[in-house]
């Protein structure tokens, strides 16, 4: 995107603002600035007005002027054939030095003297966009003859890099209305002033059909001859824009200038019509509204102007979608043109001051302008520095943004209709942060926080994981199901079953046609099919979700032990043992660790080999070998299987503690316990006594003595110091008392 600072200042006031500062500026904001360039007249080239144009008596292509600069009137030589009387030329005088170093000297040609230069744009520095010498004229400002030339023609060029999400900067006024927000200053009132005539619009053009859909359209028609001034051709030539023909340096100069696409036609009645999704307008030749002109314009006194606008997502979709072929329309129009068609109209016709019929065609579709909700909290955050809600709002409003309400920490704007690129938040922070100033942020040093980013969620799953790799690692194999059971199955084995108003509505099958209340069936399942397939010896494990009768989810973890307890093995003589209680006890305390057992009763279990898994003193499960009933229905053998719920088996921290240096001390006990009591209930006499010296205690023997059973417990005892021997002592006593008043007596 390039411009000129004379351009800008058609916009924006720029008295007492350095061209330097505007790059700084524009640097500071986000457009980048990719190129300058200062165009400056050489010093002694004045305006000229040509009085008198003759012939040269001894040259046919040479001419014989007298020019008036302002102070005298100088006979000059000219080889150009487009000079003529009446003409304001830019005339070197004798003396100064134009480009490559060309000095202007008196000289004589064909012996007639000349006294100066008549130049044309190349030969003072200028872009060559034009034939023969340049005409002067007053579009560039009132013209006073003897004036320096480079009052109305030195100018400053800035190329921009313009990223493709910023179509709203693909314009003159784009780029003003940016400076206007960095630099804080209001945009001029552009008063646009043309001639329109009594007849209107409809004596010229007829809507004979509209079915567009995608895209607004606001029509103009004027009548004319059009004469190009020099303003227009000299900026297109600074910007590097190429035209066609008279009509097209109009439209490119407007759309260069304003963002709106304009596109001409000769005057005639027109169709709008929607072909499979793309609006096409009709008219001597037709065109796809947004992605490329095949008008032929002709030019024939009398055109239709229309400005037209479409969404940039609806373009590139269509182009994409259709493989339509494209041109500089499709360029600015899938980037964002400027909404607003009656400004840029309003600048083009200002521009062609040609009489303009009355009226106007207005097939505007009204777009609701796109309302986001901004957290001053939010904002800041993203930027990591705290600016105040007035600055922000000011900002906001520099941007075009139209502030819909403020409340605490909350301002709800509207997008401005030229900002297709804002959406989100994200979006409107930076456009703030570019205006603030990203060297208004005080810098910070780079910190590195180490956090505690671990939440009960994550530890859940890490608990989980460990579990199984527990499992694994004790020979078992995971397994993983469907959380959905048969209800019938789990009615008959007394398991509880979700309520029927909370049940699956519309199951897979009737066998899953409820969510499962435990695992234990589904691993009976897994069980039948491998010994179905002849393994003789099967592990099997799993860990999911299960729901109770109001669909309450909990965690469970379950495992079973069928066949064999150890692998065949040839050098063995002998089939291996089958698995026993026993193992399955030795499993889990691998897997959870330190676990005691109560005798208890379970739907599926045996009724003589099941126990509750007591951990902390709560009941977090159940141990038990299946019971031989359930074992045919599944055709399996014996089985040992145990299911725990995980929400009731709490992962503990690992902590290191300073080991003890003192040695232990092994003291047993050999004691008369009642047949009917079990161990547990010994267990809790000594645990009870809460002696801190009392590391470790357990049954190392017992036998039975006829009415009564020796139990043999070993005790470990170990001390902050090397205890002696009257501390052991009394520490034994201690427990033997404790025990004694429960009725058991030391054998």
């Amino acid at each position: 995107m390039i411009v000129t600072r004379k351009w800008l200042e058609e916009f924006i006031d720029l008295d007492g603002i350095s061209t330097q500062d505007i790059i700084l500026t524009l640097n500071r904001i986000g457009q980048e600035v990719e190129g300058y360039k200062k165009i400056e007249v050489p010093q002694n080239v004045v305006v000229g007005e040509v009085i008198e144009c003759k012939k040269h008596p001894n040259a046919d292509k040479l001419n014989v002027c007298i020019v008036n600069v302002g102070d005298e009137e100088l006979q000059i030589v000219c080889g150009a054939s487009n000079v003529a009387a009446g003409q304001k030329v830019p005339v070197a005088l004798v003396g100064s030095i134009l480009p490559d170093n060309f000095k202007i000297k008196k000289a004589k040609l064909r012996g007639v003297e000349s006294f100066g230069m008549i130049c044309a744009a190349r030969e003072i520095g200028l872009p060559d966009f034009h034939e023969g010498i340049m005409v002067l004229d007053d579009s560039l400002g009132e013209l006073k003859i003897g004036e320096y030339v480079g009052k109305y023609l030195n100018d400053e060029v800035i190329e921009l890099g313009v990223t493709a999400n910023r179509g709203d900067c693909f314009s003159i006024y784009g780029i003003a209305r940016e400076l206007s927000a960095g630099l804080n200053k209001k945009l001029k009132d552009i008063d646009f002033n043309y001639e329109e005539m009594q007849e209107g619009i409809g004596r010229v053009v007829n809507i004979d059909k509209n079915d567009i859909k995608n895209s607004s359209h606001f029509f103009k028609a004027v009548e004319g001859e059009l004469n190009v001034p020099l303003k227009i051709n000299y900026r297109l030539a600074l910007c590097d824009i190429e035209t066609k023909n008279k009509i097209d340096k109009f439209i490119k100069y407007a759309m260069h200038a304003t963002g709106v696409l304009l596109t001409p036609m000769n005057v005639c009645d027109i169709e709008l019509e929607n072909e499979d999704g793309v609006d096409v307008v009709k008219c001597f030749g037709k065109y796809y509204v947004g992605i490329k002109n095949d008008i032929n314009v002709e030019e024939v006194g009398k055109y239709l102007i229309d400005a037209n606008y479409i969404e940039p997502k609806y373009v590139n979709e269509m182009v994409f979608l259709k493989g339509l072929k494209t041109d500089e329309y499709f360029f600015r129009a899938s980037r964002g043109s400027e909404p607003n068609l009656k400004f840029g109209m309003d600048y083009l016709l200002n521009e062609m001051n040609l009489p303009v019929y009355s009226g106007y065609i207005d097939l505007s579709n009204e777009v609701k302008p796109k309302v986001i909700n901004i957290d001053i909290n939010e904002v800041n955050s993203i930027i990591g520095y705290e600016i105040d809600e007035k600055t922000i709002v000011e900002i906001l409003k520099r941007l075009g943004f139209e502030i819909k309400s403020i409340t605490e920490n909350s301002i709800k704007v509207a997008i401005p209709s030229f900002r297709h690129d804002i959406e989100n938040i994200q979006d409107v922070t930076e456009e703030i942060l570019r205006i603030y100033g990203i060297d208004n942020i005080p810098s910070k040093p780079l910190v590195f926080e180490e956090r505690n980013r671990i939440n009960d969620v994550m530890k859940k799953i890490d608990f989980i994981n460990e579990l199984k790799l527990k499992a694994v690692a004790n020979g078992l194999y995971e397994v993983i199901h469907f959380i959905f059971e048969d209800k019938d199955r789990l009615k008959k084995y007394n398991f509880e079953v979700v309520d029927d108003n909370l049940d699956l509505v519309n199951p897979i099958i009737k066998e899953l046609d409820t969510l499962r209340s435990t695992l234990l069936l589904q691993l009976l399942d897994d069980i039948r099919y491998n010994r179905a397939n002849d393994y003789k010896r099967v592990y099997l494990f799993s860990v999911g979700s299960v729901y109770n009768k109001k669909r309450e989810e909990s965690q469970r973890f379950a495992f079973v032990l069928n066949g064999f307890a150890d692998y065949e093995n040839p050098q063995n003589h002998g089939k291996p043992r089958k698995v026993e209680f026993k193992d399955a006890v030795d499993k889990l305390s691998q897997i959870i660790g330190e676990f005691s057992l109560i005798p208890s009763n379970h739907q599926i279990a045996h009724p003589y080999q099941c126990a509750k898994v007591i951990k902390d003193n709560e009941e977090i499960g159940v141990i038990a070998k299946l019971h031989p009933k359930v074992a045919k229905d599944f055709e399996i053998d014996d089985t040992y299987f145990v299911e725990i719920n995980l929400d009731k088996l709490n992962k503990k921290d690992k902590k290191a503690n300073e080991i003890n240096k003192f040695q232990k001390v092994t003291r047993d006990l050999s004691l008369l316990v009642d047949k009917e009591m079990n161990y547990k209930e010994v267990y809790d006499i000594i645990n009870n006594l809460d002696i801190k010296e009392l590391k470790e205690f357990y049954p190392i023997d017992i036998f039975d003595l006829g009415d009564k059973n020796s139990l043999t417990i070993r005790f470990i005892i170990q001390g902050n110091k090397t205890l002696q021997e009257n501390e052991i002592n009394d520490i034994m006593e201690k427990i033997l008392k404790a025990l004694e008043e429960k009725g058991i007596k030391l054998r």
